[in-house]
C-alpha cells in the first residue's frame, strides 16, 4: 500500500519533464523543421525562396492562403547583418520575421509602408554599422524566418504581383 505513493509521485514528475520539454523544446523543433525545408528550397540561408502558389496540399507554410502569394528565407545574422528589400504592390502586403522560437517579433505591411519599396536591416544588435538611414530591426534569435505576403486580388493581377514579389530578396550586408 505504501509504495502507490510513491508511484504516483513519480508519474506527476515525469509527467512535469515532459511538459516542460514540450512548451519550451517543441517550438525550437517546429521552427528548425520550417527552416531546414526553406531553406533546402533556396539553396541556402540568407536566399529568398519563392513557392508557387499553395493549393490544398501546401503545407511549407501554416494554414497558407491561395489568395496570397509567398516568398520565404531563412535569415542568419550571426556572421552579419541581413537586408531585406521589396517592392510594396498596389495591393496588400506584408513583411514578417519569426525567431528561432516561432516567436513574431516584427510585421509591416503595405498600409504602413510609405513608398513603393522597403528597405529593413535585420541584425543581431542596434549596431549594424553603416545602415546609410535604413530601419534597423534586432532579431532576437540568429536564425529565423521572414516571410513576405503579397495578396492576388483577381486572376488577371496574378502575374504582375508574382514578378513584384520576385524581386523580394534578404541578402547579408
Amino acid at each position: 500500500m505504501k509504495t502507490w505513493p510513491m508511484w504516483a509521485a513519480g508519474t506527476i514528475a515525469l509527467i512535469a519533464v515532459f511538459h516542460i520539454l514540450t512548451v519550451f523544446g517543441l517550438p525550437y523543433g517546429i521552427m528548425n523543421r520550417a527552416m531546414a525545408g526553406i531553406a533546402s528550397q533556396a539553396g541556402g540561408v540568407n536566399k529568398p525562396v519563392y513557392p508557387d502558389r499553395p493549393t490544398a496540399e501546401a503545407r511549407g507554410i501554416v494554414r497558407p492562403s491561395p489568395d496570397l502569394l509567398y516568398t520565404a528565407c531563412v535569415y542568419d545574422v550571426s556572421a552579419r547583418p541581413v537586408k531585406l528589400t521589396s517592392p510594396v504592390p498596389d495591393t496588400y502586403w506584408s513583411l514578417s520575421t519569426f525567431a528561432s522560437n516561432t516567436d513574431n517579433f516584427f510585421v509591416v505591411n503595405d498600409r504602413q509602408v510609405k513608398t513603393d519599396r522597403i528597405e529593413i536591416i535585420l541584425a543581431s544588435s542596434e549596431d549594424a554599422g553603416g545602415n546609410k538611414g535604413i530601419p534597423v530591426i534586432v532579431a532576437p534569435s540568429s536564425k529565423g524566418i521572414v516571410l513576405f505576403r503579397s495578396l492576388v486580388p483577381s486572376e488577371d493581377l496574378r502575374a504582375e504581383i508574382d514578378t513584384k514579389r520576385r524581386q523580394a530578396h534578404c541578402e547579408p550586408l
